[in-house]
């Protein structure tokens, strides 16, 4: 704080002319003198000169010196006709070091007051810094008072009545108990809302309040006058550390204030070693006596503690924090404070910063803010409470549902489970059936006379014993079917066909049907399909037609569609009969499970084959299409959309099955195939088998070969790259008309125009099993004599023209857009 006395007058005596004059200011009657250095002595003051002694303006103790000390000359003569006693009062009791002189019978006597000096030394009975004066009637009386503070306070020296003085007592007094209990209760409760809800910045800031009134209780003396009245040391560097810490709660409660962990580290690491500072701050001032220590420094230490604080609001602004008004408010009130105190200590104004009694009103404006704090907190505590109650009725209802979801999906699944094990047995059961009926129809066909014809009674007896066990499981498994998933992958279209077309062969001769197929010359060779689904509902289509046609016609159909996305083909299938066919309005119900045709009852079945073409249609994103055909009978129709394929796409292009006696020793063949999974697996087998292979994955490279060694067989694919397999087989029938030629390809001979009168000596289907190929090319080898004959080179030779036409798979070996030979 600051040393300050009003402006003084010229000095003259008081006169005091009633003893019952309850108060008088001193300011006029005063004569002041600085010590700069604190060191003067009575003598040395009354040595002075009158110079030194004259009315004074403005007085400051200097703030670079912590010594300094103000002596103060008061003359006062008692005109009354009675003597009187009066107190003389500085006007606040935070003055430390007090000492009052006055000339009494011939010397000079001195009093004691201030908390720098023992209770016990004191002169006031309501111990009070202020000294009695006793004023004889019509006599003048001398006093020099010497006041020191550290640091220095602000004062209004007073003469009072006893009244006076013991309702200057009597009105601080109350000031401070008012002020220090609603206070007080402020903070506790502060405190404890703190801690109960764990709330850092209200407990903060209610700590920093806290440590603010124990430090004005202590600068008023409550402290040194009420419980360590003999230890002055003791009161002094307990106002030093509690300043201190005053201090770091203040940065500790701007810190959470102003959310400083969000800001750049060094800002957080500034605030820390400031807090740190004033902590070594205190500790010298204990240490040092705090004479060493400069005024000037304590002040800028205030100054440099607000200028962080206002540089941290500022960071926080240009890091966008969220921050309120009153985030800003604290950091400019407390660099206003300090801008005032700075002011009065460079003389820029002449009015004290503070008040020079009731020094415990300055704790109201913290009081004041921090019940802002704890109504913000409060209400941002229950904003979040309700915030919460909300996020827990949400986290409840969210819960909730995904019970009711749990159920609700592990009911379905538990459904889903059942009616896929209904639908399992039901489809394997309705496969079961047509294998079973095979073999009733093959035990019938068996012609013989005693054991055997027992043989076959047997086998249909257990036969139809099995059919009755698997009619029991259709049965059992009367329920809603599960959806299947798809096994998409390449393969060969044609080779798919081909195994179709026998099983419908087999199929339609079962009532001595007519059977025939038609097979559309654009075709792609390779598609990306479920084949298994697909040969399920092709199965399905031509057993319903085998079984409700007798003695008529069933025509299998598939064509190219109408063309759609680039890399996707639509095909479309269908499977015609001259049966008993469909009621037109049984129609749209012909598809639901367990439901049959009313004209179908002396039929066998079970009405679940159509169900299992819809569903897996319906999967492949199809629909059946159910009408009459034109002989009378039914026209079952669907249409696929596929996407093309690659043979580089395939894993395998051959069925393994291993023939047990082959030996391929001294013969050579020659494999001409553009597709290299084709031409090493045809490499790798033949040359298990003792082949010497040669591979070639052009006709250009073929004939190149060709012109220099001699192969005992050639098994060539008909569509690569430049140049087909035609031209090769064009090439050998001119210049080698006796070397064997295999087509090994994807569909069935396809000759261009040119060579329409040329003929491969065998031709096989795409994917061929292993041991069928290996038979076909040893029988056909063995047409050849051994050792092979040598043959010409190109145009020197006899030319010569084949035309062999054996083709394994003979019906859908027919020329593409014909049908396939009829089968009965």
């Amino acid at each position: 704080m600051l040393f300050w006395l009003p402006t003084l007058a010229p000095a003259q005596a008081l006169q005091l002319e009633s003893c019952q004059t309850e108060r008088i200011i001193l300011q006029p009657w005063l004569q002041v003198y600085e010590d700069a250095r604190g060191d003067y002595t009575l003598d040395e003051f009354l040595e002075a000169s009158s110079a030194e002694l004259g009315s004074m303006a403005l007085l400051h103790l200097r703030p670079d010196l912590a010594s300094a000390a103000l002596w103060l000359r008061l003359e006062v003569s008692n005109a009354s006709t009675a003597d009187c006693s009066m107190w003389l009062f500085p006007g606040a009791p935070r003055a430390r070091d007090m000492r009052l002189f006055q000339h009494q019978e011939g010397e000079w006597q001195q009093r004691l007051a201030g908390a720098d000096w023992p209770l016990s030394s004191w002169d006031s009975p309501l111990r009070l810094p202020a000294f009695e004066l006793q004023l004889p009637a019509g006599q003048t009386r001398t006093f020099i008072l010497r006041m020191d503070n550290r640091p220095p306070v602000a004062m209004q020296p007073m003469l009072l009545s006893w009244d006076g003085l013991l309702s200057a007592r009597v009105a601080e007094s109350t000031a401070d108990g008012v002020v220090f209990g609603l206070v007080g209760l402020l903070v506790v409760l502060s405190l404890a809302v703190g801690i109960i809800y764990h709330w850092p910045l209200l407990f903060a800031h209610a700590t920093a309040v806290l440590l603010y009134v124990v430090f004005v209780g202590l600068r008023t003396g409550y402290g040194f006058v009420h419980l360590w009245p003999d230890a002055p040391e003791l009161d002094r560097n307990l106002i030093i550390l509690v300043r201190a810490a005053m201090g770091v709660a203040v940065l500790g409660y701007l810190r959470l204030l102003l959310q400083v962990r969000r800001l750049p580290l060094w800002c957080g690491r500034l605030v820390t070693g400031w807090q740190a500072v004033l902590v070594l701050y205190g500790l010298a001032q204990i240490l040092w006596d705090g004479g060493v220590l400069s005024n000037m420094l304590s002040w800028a230490i205030s100054g440099v503690s607000a200028l962080i604080m206002l540089t941290m609001a500022w960071v926080g602004y240009r890091h966008r924090l969220p921050y309120n008004w009153f985030c800003y408010l604290l950091p400019v009130l407390l660099a206003v404070q300090v801008l005032i105190q700075a002011g009065f200590v460079l003389k820029w104004w002449e009015l004290s910063p503070y008040e020079y009694s009731w020094y415990s009103i300055s704790a109201l404006p913290g009081a004041l803010l921090l019940v802002y704090t704890l109504v913000s907190q409060v209400r941002v505590g229950r904003t979040r409470e309700q915030q919460a109650l909300l996020d827990i009725d949400q986290l409840k209802q969210t819960e909730k549902e995904r019970l009711e979801h749990t159920v609700a999906v592990r009911t379905s699944q538990l459904r889903d489970a059942l009616s896929a094990q209904n639908h399992l047995l039901a489809r394997i059961s309705h496969d079961l059936r047509t294998p079973m009926q095979g073999i009733l129809d093959s035990a019938r066909k068996i012609q013989g006379d005693g054991q055997e014809q027992e043989h076959a009674r047997h086998i249909e007896q257990h036969a139809r014993l099995q059919l009755e066990l698997i009619d029991e499981l259709l049965e059992f498994s009367r329920s809603e079917l599960q959806h299947m998933e798809l096994l998409i992958a390449p393969g060969y279209l044609f080779g798919f066909l081909r195994e179709i077309e026998e099983i419908g062969h087999f199929l339609a001769q079962r009532n001595h049907n007519h059977f025939s197929c038609l097979f559309a010359d654009d075709l792609p060779l390779l598609v990306n399909a479920d084949f298994r689904r697909l040969r399920q509902v092709l199965v399905n289509l031509l057993a319903n037609a085998g079984k409700f046609t007798r003695n008529g016609t069933i025509e299998f159909r598939v064509s190219r569609g109408i063309q759609g996305e680039e890399g996707q083909v639509s095909l479309d299938f269908s499977v015609a009969d001259s049966g008993i066919g469909i009621p037109l309005e049984e129609m749209t119900r012909l598809t639901e499970p367990f439901h049959r045709a009313s004209n179908a009852k002396q039929h066998e079945g079970t009405g679940l084959g159509l169900y299992i073409v819809r569903q897996m249609l319906e999967r492949m994103d199809s629909r059946l299409l159910i009408a009459r055909s034109a002989h009378g009978g039914s026209l079952f129709s669907f249409s696929l959309q596929l996407e093309l394929a690659a043979e580089q796409e395939l894993d395998t292009v051959m069925e393994e099955s291993h023939l047990p006696c082959m030996n391929g020793e001294s013969k050579r063949i020659l494999v001409v195939d553009d597709a290299d999974i084709s031409r090493e697996m045809l490499y790798e087998l033949l040359s298990g088998y003792g082949y010497d292979v040669q591979a070639c994955s052009s006709v250009d490279e073929a004939l190149g070969w060709l012109a220099e060694g001699t192969p005992d067989l050639v098994l060539c694919d008909q569509y690569m790259p430049l140049f087909t397999g035609w031209v090769l087989l064009d090439w050998i029938r001119q210049y080698r008309p006796d070397l064997l030629v295999i087509l090994h390809s994807a569909s069935p001979p396809r000759p261009p125009e040119e060579y329409q009168h040329l003929a491969f000596d065998v031709c096989v289907l795409k994917p061929a099993r292993t041991d069928r190929l290996l038979r076909l090319i040893g029988s056909t080898l063995s047409q050849v004599p051994d050792p092979a004959q040598e043959f010409d080179e190109p145009g020197q030779g006899e030319r010569s023209q084949v035309t062999r036409t054996r083709c394994i798979n003979e019906p859908i070996s027919a020329s593409p857009g014909y049908p396939c030979p009829d089968h009965r």
